[in-house]
C-alpha cells in the first residue's frame, strides 16, 4: 500500500522556523547591525573624510582626529541618528528575544512557541532593514510583529513556570 503524506505535511512553511533557528536569525541580525554601523560610519565614513576612500581603503582609521566623526558633529547627521536609533532598538529587543528563543529551544514547551519565535525573528530582521532604508511607517508592521511574538511567547513561558 502506498503511503501518501497529508496535504498539511507536504506544504512547506517558509517563515515558520524552530526556536533555535529563530535564535540563529536574531543573533545573525544583531551581528549584521553591528557590522553595518562599523563599516558605514567608522570605516567608510572616516576614510571618506580623510580622503582615503580609494587609496588606503583597507585601513580602519583612528577617528579621534576627524572633526566630522566626533559625537557633536556626527550626531547631527539625520541618517546617523536613524541608523544609531535602529541599532539601539535592535539591541534592546535582542536582549529579550534571544534568551526566550534559547529557552524554548532547550525546553519541552518549545514546540508551543514556534510561531512566537518566528514572529520575533522576522520582526527583528524586518525592522532592522526597513527603518534605516525606507523608514516610517514601513518599519511599524515589523515592530508590531516582534511585539506580538514576545506576547505570544508568554503563554508557554508561564505554562512552564506555574
Amino acid at each position: 500500500r502506498l503511503l501518501v503524506p497529508s496535504r498539511k505535511a507536504s506544504i512547506p512553511s517558509m517563515f515558520l522556523i524552530t526556536p533555535i533557528q529563530a535564535a540563529a536569525v536574531i543573533a545573525g541580525n544583531c551581528l549584521f547591525g553591528k557590522a553595518f554601523m562599523t563599516i558605514r560610519w567608522r570605516w567608510l565614513g572616516a576614510n571618506k573624510f580623510l580622503g582615503n576612500l580609494w587609496k588606503k581603503m583597507y585601513v580602519l582609521p583612528n577617528t579621534t582626529g576627524i572633526k566630522e566623526m566626533q559625537d557633536g558633529h556626527l550626531k547631527q547627521d539625520p541618517q546617523f541618528k536613524t541608523d544609531r536609533a535602529t541599532q539601539l532598538n535592535e539591541s534592546e529587543w535582542t536582549a529579550l528575544c534571544l534568551p526566550l528563543c534559547f529557552y524554548f529551544a532547550s525546553s519541552a514547551v518549545g514546540a508551543d512557541a514556534g510561531t512566537a519565535c518566528s514572529l520575533m525573528a522576522w520582526g527583528q530582521v524586518g525592522y532592522t532593514l526597513a527603518r534605516p532604508t525606507i523608514g516610517y511607517p514601513f518599519q511599524l508592521p515589523f515592530a508590531i510583529m516582534r511585539f506580538v511574538g514576545v506576547a505570544l511567547s508568554m503563554k508557554p513561558l508561564f505554562a512552564a513556570a506555574f
